[in-house]
């Protein structure tokens, strides 16, 4: 009960901003065919836009949108759904739309929600603000690949939406495009995206792993916060700024895969972004700097591993990680490593008496020789084809290593290059098989 009271009150709030934000325009069209009002574009004499009845009259059942239009002897083309066109139109059950609409005006179809499904036509360019707010039954929506800019909260509230594809061109996912969509399965971001906006893809609960393609730079606040069954995520090679708050809720998350190359340093209250359930972190192996605070507070964070190419770890980088309960750190000599001013801080609150540092064959001496690893007791060698890293090559480490390849299934620390040729592949199980069987 206290569920749907609250939901009911967001919806109520939201609707009541979404109407001070953007005010139903006045009741007036030029023309009306077929029971469709148009009107004029005013940069266009050619061109029309399909605009709303009156504030009191709305369209019902199926609509059909002409490519052109007749009026008084002229004929139009139909280039756009305007501002409010279709707001609060509930009773509407479908729409077909033509080929000639480039755009879809801010509100045009908020809180339709006997809408199910709609497909979006080939050759529109923009969605605007709002766009389909509130259509709390649209299961599916087909956006086409000319598609180019998504406005804000485009889909916000679209509980049953199930799938959605963002089209490559896409480069911005704004605020609250896609939040509160509860149904919503795992969406493919593009290759062209670039930032990932505050609260984009929040309360999507259903998502199961989160991919951010290299291209995007920034992952705004509460990007993807109270995705509760997110269980994976991948962060790209190009993300320079990441919100402290960005994975905020997301409590099943077992592995992040962080490979940016570039993260800008954390300053000031940052806290990490990754807070879960007992949780891995993998480090790519073209990371060169692990930021400032970057795992700071990171309370369930359990094993990290760190490849040979990190040279350089920030202050605070692992502070307040309390669960932390395995280190890999490939690097066959930590001198060559940079660290920040404050040595201790980039461990500060890890057990170091429980925690166990793996470290390369014959580097031990070294390591504990090294601040700030010098402040750990439990240091262990890693064995070839160890991949579960528990001091020994057996039969779980084939399976490990297979399930990896297959699954990319990173949920342990690993020796995961077995072969040393910069990638995972089958010939890394193989070389496991043969360690195990002493070829």
């Amino acid at each position: 009960m206290k569920t749907k009271i609250h939901t009911q009150f967001y919806k109520v709030m939201l609707l009541a901003a979404l109407l001070v934000a953007i005010a139903l325009p006045c009741s007036a069209y030029d023309f009306m065919v077929d029971g469709i009002a148009y009107g004029f574009v005013s940069n266009d004499s050619t061109a029309v836009q399909v605009v709303p009845i009156s504030k009191t009259e709305y369209y019902t059942g199926d609509i059909v949108v002409l490519a052109t239009v007749e009026h008084d002897g002229k004929s139009y083309n139909v280039t756009a759904i305007g501002m409010h066109a279709f707001t609060f139109c509930s009773g509407m059950t479908s729409i077909e739309l033509p080929s000639s609409i480039k755009t879809i005006e801010p509100g045009a179809f908020m809180n339709c929600y006997g809408l199910t499904s709609i497909d979006l036509p080939e050759g529109l360019e923009s969605i605007g603000n709002l766009a389909f707010v509130a259509c709390e039954n649209l299961e599916t929506v087909t956006i086409p690949s000319t598609v180019q800019d998504i406005g804000y909260m485009a889909f916000n509230m679209n509980f049953k939406l199930r799938q959605i594809t963002i089209p490559e061109g896409v480069e911005v996912i704004k605020y609250m495009t896609f939040s509160e969509c509860r149904a919503l399965k795992d969406v493919v971001l593009p290759q062209s995206l670039k930032a990932i906006g505050t609260q984009a893809f929040s309360n999507c609960k259903q998502f199961s792993m989160v991919v951010i393609p290299d291209a995007v730079v920034e992952i705004g606040n509460e990007a993807f916060s109270n995705c509760e069954n997110v269980t994976e995520i991948t962060i790209g090679k190009g993300v320079k700024n990441i919100s402290s708050n960005a994975f905020n809720g997301c409590a099943r998350m077992e592995v992040v895969k962080w490979n940016a190359v570039a993260c800008e340093e954390n300053e000031g209250d940052f806290q990490s972004p990754f807070k879960g359930n007992m949780f891995a972190v993998v480090i790519g192996n073209e990371v060169q700097r692990i930021p400032a605070q970057l795992f700071n507070y990171a309370y369930e964070l359990g094993s990290i591993d760190i490849p040979a190419s990190v040279k350089e770890i920030g202050n605070n980088a692992f502070e307040n990680c309390l669960s932390l309960s395995t280190i890999v750190s490939r690097n066959p000599d930590p001198n060559l490593i940079s660290y920040g001013s404050d040595l201790e801080s980039i461990f500060n609150g890890v057990n170091k008496e429980k925690c166990v540092v793996w470290v390369p064959a014959g580097t031990i001496d070294v390591y504990k020789a090294t601040m700030p690893w010098s402040q750990f007791e439990d240091f262990r060698e890693i064995v070839d084809g160890d991949i579960n890293c528990d001091g020994a090559v057996t039969a779980a480490d084939v399976m490990m290593q297979y399930n990896r390849v297959l699954n990319s299934d990173y949920s342990q620390p690993a020796t995961c290059d077995v072969d040393g040729d910069g990638s995972i592949t089958s010939a890394d199980v193989t070389t496991v098989y043969n360690i195990l069987l002493g070829n």
